[in-house]
């Protein structure tokens, strides 16, 4: 947990970064203006226009339609020449038809980006870094059904419509951790949800408007019973990860001039949410929210973003909303590069594993390892223990350490790179003399059998094996490349390596060696494995019973017997 002496320290480190490296320009020359709100025929010439100009850095793409088949477009934005390793962050608009601003925001984002990219070094290494996408509308049908009105400062102007054009709300729609999900899923959340499951995001905005704070999960908590039900006792419900959320909140607050001061939207003397930030719950309950979707079901740490008191105010507004989101917006990005990342892999192999789950021991909730064996965590100065699983390995517990950020960081943040290294299950396996012995689910061992008779020889030797080729290795010589475990009764086991893969990985702990992992419960988790071909050279391979080895072991082993049956019968 970060000390509030290491938050404020943080945050102060944040204002020096944006004094120092936020200097270009926030009025680029213009493709699109602060004078109107773009509807979607406009919106997607002017992205198509933009990344067709920047073909190396951008491109657009489109993760679904809505219910009336407009596209939901969304570009994609960063320098990266090697995509392995670095972050994904979204940020998504319009959620609310009548709550456009963010909608332009992220349209004026794109350009400046793309505009500054070869200008500011600060925008430069955020794209080199940082894989950043940005979708200006989830609810384009309901936009084009809205338009601006005078707005009062009340915070609460509703006209135009919230709702998709099935008149579903789409921050109601999502499945919910607290409550069964009992309204059908619209094209736009079934758009959102197969975005989360494509791209590994660790961090997302949802753009909103009519108050102006940074709201964090959870929105849910076991007591909503209903979609909109406002708390009257003001309970909050906290995520595992609420120091972060709490972070990021007023990280993004403090920057903004004026959502830090916490006034109420309704009376600008009555102070409604302290710092400028508030936990979703404490302030009104939602079933089915985007941002407890996000978190839970894919470890993406979202934040929703209340960006105007007015919901949809008069074009004239745009241009100050967005000179006062900017340099947050951006800072925000930046915490991506905060906390860890790594990759997990096979100790044996080296190879990725993908699917693992990476948590801290102290909380509940977990992140998955990408198809590449990728994972983030965003966590705030301090030590922490990393717990890392994966079916078919053992446990491995890491102890890391986030230091402090430097003041002089210009760059913001940098995480700590922490490669996890897993060692195979071994599990139980009957000998030829109904022993049992261990053997590893994912490497490659060749065996070799010996009788009964032989096995106190067999446990005082290795043997190195090439195809049908026998060497023995005195025991009162180094076993290079075997372990001492691997020797077990009846069974020998040979590894086809190079006297590495028995050495401890310094600065780690594995509790498997203290026998706190149920290896019989792993084994009982594991999807059966593929059958593979006796030539296979890779995966689980182990001689097939008619191989030329085994036949020859096999005569051996029969050779005392023949010897005493030609005996007696002469």
């Amino acid at each position: 947990m970060i000390s509030t002496m290491s938050t404020i320290k943080a945050l102060r480190c944040s204002a020096i970064v944006l004094a120092i490296v936020f200097v270009a320009s926030s009025a680029s020359y213009s493709r699109i203006g602060f004078d109107k709100y773009h509807n979607h025929k406009e919106m997607t010439n002017y992205l198509m226009q933009i990344t067709d100009e920047f073909p190396n850095i951008s491109s657009l793409y489109s993760i679904g339609k809505s219910v009336l088949k407009r596209e939901l477009w969304a570009v994609k934005l960063t320098t990266a020449n090697e995509l392995l390793g670095v972050p994904n962050v979204k940020i998504v608009g319009n959620i609310h038809g009548n709550e456009p601003v963010g909608r332009e925001i992220i349209l004026h984002l794109i350009q400046y980006l793309l505009d500054n990219n070869s200008k500011n070094k600060a925008i430069n290494n955020m794209l080199r870094t940082t894989v950043i996408h940005l979708l200006p509308s989830m609810n384009p049908d309901g936009f084009e059904r809205s338009s601006p009105q005078p707005c009062p400062n009340d915070g609460m102007q509703r006209s135009g419509s919230r709702e998709n054009a099935n008149a579903f709300d789409l921050n109601r729609n999502f499945p919910d951790f607290f409550n069964p999900h009992t309204v059908p899923l619209q094209p736009e959340t079934k758009a959102m949800m197969g975005w989360l499951k494509s791209v590994p995001f660790i961090m997302s905005l949802g753009l909103h408007g009519g108050a102006l704070v940074a709201n964090f999960p959870y929105d849910g908590s076991l007591d909503s019973d209903s979609s909109y039900n406002h708390n009257i006792k003001n309970m909050e419900s906290l995520t595992p990860d609420d120091d972060v959320f709490r972070f990021l909140a007023k990280q993004y607050a403090e920057l903004h001039p004026t959502m830090h001061n916490g006034l109420s939207c309704e009376d600008e003397y009555n102070l409604k949410f302290k710092d400028g930030i508030t936990n979703g719950a404490a302030w009104y309950q939602v079933i089915g929210s985007m941002q407890d979707y996000n978190y839970v079901w894919h470890g993406c740490m979202e934040i929703t973003l209340e960006m105007s008191c007015c919901k949809y105010p008069p074009a004239s507004f745009l241009e100050s909303h967005w000179k006062d989101h900017l340099k947050p917006l951006l800072t925000w990005v930046q915490q991506a590069q905060r906390g860890i990342k790594g990759i997990v892999t096979n100790r044996i192999t080296g190879k990725p594993i993908p699917n693992a789950t990476v948590s801290l021991t102290d909380r509940e909730n977990y992140v998955n390892t990408t198809v590449h064996g990728e994972y983030w965590k965003i966590l705030l100065p301090g030590v922490y223990k990393l717990r890392v699983n994966a079916t078919g390995y053992d446990e491995k517990i890491v102890r890391v350490k986030v230091p402090e950020e430097q003041e002089d960081q210009e760059e913001g943040p940098r995480p700590q790179l922490v490669n996890v290294q897993l060692d195979p299950t071994k599990t139980k396996m009957t000998t030829a003399d109904g022993g049992s012995s261990t053997v590893s689910d994912s490497d490659h061992y060749n065996t070799y059998w010996v009788s009964g008779s032989d096995e106190h020889r067999a446990t005082d030797r290795a043997v190195l094996s090439a195809d049908t080729d026998v060497v023995l290795i005195g025991a009162d010589r180094p076993l290079a490349g075997v372990q001492k475990s691997f020797v077990d009764k009846g069974l020998l086991l040979v590894v086809n390596v190079n006297g590495e893969d028995g050495e401890e990985d310094d600065g780690y702990y594995d509790p498997s060696r203290g026998n706190r992992y149920d290896v019989n419960r792993l084994q009982s988790m594991r999807p059966p494995l593929p059958v593979q071909s006796s030539s296979s050279r890779s995966g689980n391979h182990f001689p097939s019973p008619d191989s030329s080895l085994t036949r020859a072991v096999t005569m051996l082993c029969l050779l005392p017997f023949s010897y005493f049956i030609v005996h007696i019968l002469s």
